[in-house]
């Protein structure tokens, strides 16, 4: 937990960090800016500074005049670390897919927060963002159930804007599946992708059986803003009940969405770091809960090793798509 003076220093760097981010973004090899502990030699040293993310670290030699990352910015040191977000999506090559069962919806089962989910619809991809060319599912993680407004929207449930959405060719009725069963269960209704936001929302088919849980963490309660320190759990499809703790609430993000729809910057999002894994490809769109079951975001991207997440706030994720969650403990039908 960060302390009352570490929380106060936060707060009088983040307006600095807001007004330079751009500038450092534009910075070759800048991925990410942020507000952390400064490290040294790989230990805090107890100062807050402005964390600027960089797909390689170089020698200063090795840099070419004037794009260095400067040592402060107005007074506030910074520091410089090896950090490439990435889309937590996972493909699959569409022969190898379950096949489709029927065009209705059907499902085995409630739909609950946790569970997989895919589009119907394959896309053509080439290296590198799949190893071999050819046509590809896209999988993730349905993270929680919503209700539309207006009400008569139905029972919804929430993803990432790149799970359900895949490229610019989306459209609202795009059939969802679930990539282990082959069972049609929703269709594409929302999609938000902004400076602050990475979500879709589906509606669940008529007679599909949900429940307003999320398997191994329990039913959800609510929502509320994450903090720094806060310890949180998440339950996806890539890799199943993971833990971390937040590490910051202002990482502002450069991440590849692919040709079609190219680099985005995600701004003031969730960073979420563990002993080992959080976050791995299949894990988009898992509810990220705290110890009370409030939701605080929505898990889009993390770093290849696995030990990191970031999510978009769960309330802009709310507003954007015009949604509120499904906090009911009892079981549910539509």
């Amino acid at each position: 937990m960060l302390s009352i003076r570490e929380l106060r220093d936060r707060a009088v760097i983040r307006p600095i960090k807001r007004a330079v981010e751009d500038q450092l973004l534009d910075l070759p090899g800048v991925t990410a800016v942020d507000i952390g502990e400064k490290q040294v030699g790989g230990r805090g040293v107890g100062a807050q500074c402005i964390v600027v993310g960089v797909a390689r670290k170089r020698s200063p030699d090795r840099v070419w005049p004037g794009t260095h990352i400067p040592s402060d910015v107005l007074g506030i040191p910074t520091d410089v670390i090896e950090q490439r977000p990435v889309l937590q999506h996972a493909h699959r090559a569409a022969e190898d897919s379950v096949a489709l069962r029927g065009r209705g919806f059907d499902h085995d089962g409630a739909v609950t927060g946790g569970a997989a989910v895919a589009p119907c619809r394959s896309v053509e991809l080439v290296p590198p963002e799949v190893r071999n060319a050819g046509r590809y599912r896209r999988t993730g993680t349905l993270g929680a159930l919503v209700v539309g407004h207006p009400p008569a929207a139905g029972t919804m449930g929430l993803t990432t804007f790149d799970v359900a959405c895949l490229d610019d060719g989306w459209a609202v009725g795009d059939r969802m599946v679930d990539p282990t069963t082959g069972h049609v269960f929703a269709d594409l209704s929302r999609g938000a992708l902004s400076g602050r936001v990475d979500a879709a929302a589906l509606t669940l088919g008529c007679g599909v059986d949900h429940s307003p849980v999320i398997p191994h963490i329990g039913p959800v309660t609510g929502q509320c803003a994450a903090y720094p320190g806060e310890r949180v759990r998440k339950c996806g499809h890539g890799s199943g009940l993971t833990a971390g703790s937040v590490t910051s609430v202002d990482a502002t993000l450069r991440v590849d969405h692919g040709a079609a729809l190219g680099v985005r910057v995600l701004r003031e999002q969730i960073r979420v770091d563990a002993e080992e894994v959080f976050a791995r490809p299949g894990d988009a769109g898992s509810a990220v809960v705290n110890d009370d079951g409030r939701i605080v975001g929505l898990l889009f991207a993390g770093t290849r090793d696995g030990a990191t997440g970031f999510a978009s706030p769960i309330v802009d994720v709310l507003a954007e798509l015009d949604v509120e969650l499904c906090v009911q403990h009892q079981h549910l039908r539509v």
